[in-house]
Protein backbone atom coordinates (compact mmCIF):
# COMPACT_ATOMS: atom_id res chain seq x y z
CA UNK A 1 0.00 0.00 0.00
CA UNK A 2 1.48 3.37 -0.94
CA UNK A 3 2.10 6.07 1.68
CA UNK A 4 -0.49 8.52 0.29
CA UNK A 5 -3.28 5.91 0.45
CA UNK A 6 -2.22 4.87 3.95
CA UNK A 7 -2.29 8.52 5.08
CA UNK A 8 -5.85 8.92 3.77
CA UNK A 9 -6.96 5.78 5.61
CA UNK A 10 -5.30 6.87 8.86
CA UNK A 11 -6.86 10.34 8.69
CA UNK A 12 -10.32 8.78 8.24
CA UNK A 13 -9.91 6.28 11.08
CA UNK A 14 -10.99 8.45 14.04
CA UNK A 15 -14.61 8.74 12.86
CA UNK A 16 -15.11 5.64 10.67
CA UNK A 17 -15.91 3.27 13.58
CA UNK A 18 -18.44 5.81 14.86
CA UNK A 19 -20.43 5.85 11.61
CA UNK A 20 -21.93 2.38 11.96
CA UNK A 21 -25.69 2.88 12.22
CA UNK A 22 -25.54 6.63 11.58
CA UNK A 23 -27.14 8.23 8.55
CA UNK A 24 -25.80 11.27 6.72
CA UNK A 25 -27.94 14.37 6.76
CA UNK A 26 -29.48 14.77 3.29
CA UNK A 27 -26.79 16.25 1.06
CA UNK A 28 -24.32 16.72 3.89
CA UNK A 29 -21.65 14.63 2.20
CA UNK A 30 -21.35 17.32 -0.46
CA UNK A 31 -21.40 20.16 2.06
CA UNK A 32 -17.99 21.24 3.30
CA UNK A 33 -19.39 23.81 5.69
CA UNK A 34 -18.82 26.52 3.12
CA UNK A 35 -21.39 28.14 0.93
CA UNK A 36 -25.09 28.40 1.52
CA UNK A 37 -26.57 25.28 -0.07
CA UNK A 38 -30.08 24.41 1.10
CA UNK A 39 -29.32 21.26 3.05
CA UNK A 40 -31.59 20.17 5.84
CA UNK A 41 -31.11 17.84 8.75
CA UNK A 42 -33.21 16.90 11.77
CA UNK A 43 -31.17 19.21 14.05
CA UNK A 44 -30.87 22.18 11.68
CA UNK A 45 -31.83 25.50 13.21
CA UNK A 46 -31.00 24.40 16.75
CA UNK A 47 -28.58 26.50 18.81
CA UNK A 48 -27.43 25.40 22.27
CA UNK A 49 -25.63 27.62 24.78
CA UNK A 50 -23.51 25.67 27.21
CA UNK A 51 -20.10 24.73 28.46
CA UNK A 52 -17.30 22.32 27.78
CA UNK A 53 -14.31 21.13 29.74
CA UNK A 54 -11.84 18.28 30.15
CA UNK A 55 -13.48 14.90 30.79
CA UNK A 56 -14.13 14.34 34.50
CA UNK A 57 -13.46 17.97 35.42
CA UNK A 58 -15.73 21.01 35.68
CA UNK A 59 -16.97 22.39 32.37
CA UNK A 60 -15.54 25.89 32.58
CA UNK A 61 -15.48 27.16 28.99
CA UNK A 62 -18.63 28.80 27.64
CA UNK A 63 -19.59 27.65 24.17
CA UNK A 64 -22.40 27.75 21.63
CA UNK A 65 -23.20 24.65 19.57
CA UNK A 66 -24.88 25.32 16.21
CA UNK A 67 -26.60 22.99 13.74
CA UNK A 68 -27.25 24.63 10.37
CA UNK A 69 -27.40 23.55 6.71
CA UNK A 70 -26.49 19.97 7.58
CA UNK A 71 -23.42 21.06 9.56
CA UNK A 72 -22.35 21.27 13.20
CA UNK A 73 -19.92 23.75 14.77
CA UNK A 74 -18.66 24.67 18.20
CA UNK A 75 -18.41 28.46 18.06
CA UNK A 76 -15.63 28.47 20.69
CA UNK A 77 -13.50 26.03 18.67
CA UNK A 78 -14.23 28.01 15.53
CA UNK A 79 -13.20 31.24 17.27
CA UNK A 80 -10.05 29.90 18.96
CA UNK A 81 -8.66 27.64 16.24
CA UNK A 82 -10.76 28.25 13.10
CA UNK A 83 -12.31 24.75 13.14
CA UNK A 84 -14.97 25.04 10.41
CA UNK A 85 -18.57 23.81 10.46
CA UNK A 86 -18.70 20.24 9.13
CA UNK A 87 -21.41 17.76 8.16
CA UNK A 88 -23.06 15.81 10.94
CA UNK A 89 -24.53 12.31 10.91
CA UNK A 90 -27.51 11.20 12.99
CA UNK A 91 -29.10 8.16 14.57
CA UNK A 92 -32.72 8.80 15.56
CA UNK A 93 -34.15 6.76 18.42
CA UNK A 94 -37.62 8.09 19.22
CA UNK A 95 -37.22 11.58 20.69
CA UNK A 96 -33.48 11.05 21.19
CA UNK A 97 -31.12 12.03 18.37
CA UNK A 98 -27.50 10.96 18.51
CA UNK A 99 -25.05 12.79 16.28
CA UNK A 100 -21.41 12.66 15.26
CA UNK A 101 -19.30 15.14 13.38
CA UNK A 102 -15.61 15.60 12.72
CA UNK A 103 -13.83 18.83 11.93
CA UNK A 104 -10.22 19.37 10.89
CA UNK A 105 -8.04 22.36 11.67
CA UNK A 106 -7.22 24.22 8.44
CA UNK A 107 -3.64 25.04 9.42
CA UNK A 108 -2.29 22.16 11.51
CA UNK A 109 -2.60 18.38 11.74
CA UNK A 110 -5.42 18.40 14.30
CA UNK A 111 -9.07 17.40 14.36
CA UNK A 112 -12.02 17.08 16.74
CA UNK A 113 -14.48 14.16 16.67
CA UNK A 114 -17.81 15.19 18.26
CA UNK A 115 -20.27 12.59 19.65
CA UNK A 116 -23.44 13.79 21.30
CA UNK A 117 -27.11 13.35 22.05
CA UNK A 118 -29.96 15.80 21.73
CA UNK A 119 -32.93 15.06 23.99
CA UNK A 120 -35.63 17.67 24.48
CA UNK A 121 -33.89 21.00 24.95
CA UNK A 122 -30.50 19.58 25.99
CA UNK A 123 -27.38 18.56 24.09
CA UNK A 124 -24.57 16.66 25.79
CA UNK A 125 -21.67 14.56 24.72
CA UNK A 126 -17.92 14.24 24.28
CA UNK A 127 -15.40 15.71 21.90
CA UNK A 128 -12.06 14.06 21.28
CA UNK A 129 -9.35 16.49 20.18
CA UNK A 130 -6.33 14.96 18.45
CA UNK A 131 -3.21 16.78 17.30
CA UNK A 132 -0.24 15.07 15.67
CA UNK A 133 3.22 16.31 16.47
CA UNK A 134 6.49 15.22 14.89
CA UNK A 135 7.21 12.43 17.42
CA UNK A 136 3.94 11.97 19.29
CA UNK A 137 0.20 12.41 19.15
CA UNK A 138 -1.78 14.34 21.78
CA UNK A 139 -5.34 13.20 22.44
CA UNK A 140 -7.71 14.84 24.93
CA UNK A 141 -11.39 14.18 25.56
CA UNK A 142 -13.76 16.97 26.55
CA UNK A 143 -17.35 16.83 27.80
CA UNK A 144 -19.94 19.34 26.68
CA UNK A 145 -23.51 20.21 27.59
CA UNK A 146 -25.90 22.91 26.47
CA UNK A 147 -29.48 24.11 26.63
CA UNK A 148 -31.58 25.07 23.61
CA UNK A 149 -31.59 28.79 22.95
CA UNK A 150 -34.82 29.41 21.03
CA UNK A 151 -34.29 33.15 20.58
CA UNK A 152 -31.19 32.64 18.42
CA UNK A 153 -31.34 31.83 14.75
CA UNK A 154 -28.82 29.23 13.65
CA UNK A 155 -26.31 30.31 11.07
CA UNK A 156 -22.81 29.00 10.76
CA UNK A 157 -21.56 32.48 9.89
CA UNK A 158 -22.61 34.10 13.21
Amino acid sequence: MNKARLAVILIALPIVPLLIGFLPVDGAAENSGEGSGAISGPLDGLVFDGELGPEGKPMDVSDTFVFDNGTFVSKECELRCKYPPRPYFVLVDGSRIEFISETKCPYKDAWIAWRGTVEGDTVRGKATWVVKRWYWTVENTYEFEGRLTPEKTATVSD
